[in-house]
């Protein structure tokens, strides 16, 4: 059972890290956009 476990801890770990680092890029894109919706916003107030 342990050979098991050993054998399959190092394709988890690197799925864990990749799966990581795309939720860390979609919530990066979603902070500049919404930065860039912020400043379009503030940019086009009334004239």
């Amino acid at each position: 059972m342990i050979e098991i476990v050993s054998a399959l801890l190092p394709p988890v770990v690197v799925g864990g890290a990749f799966i990581a680092g795309i939720v860390w890029l979609v919530r990066s894109e979603g902070r500049a956009r919404q930065a860039e919706r912020a400043r379009r916003k503030a940019g086009s107030g009334p004239e």
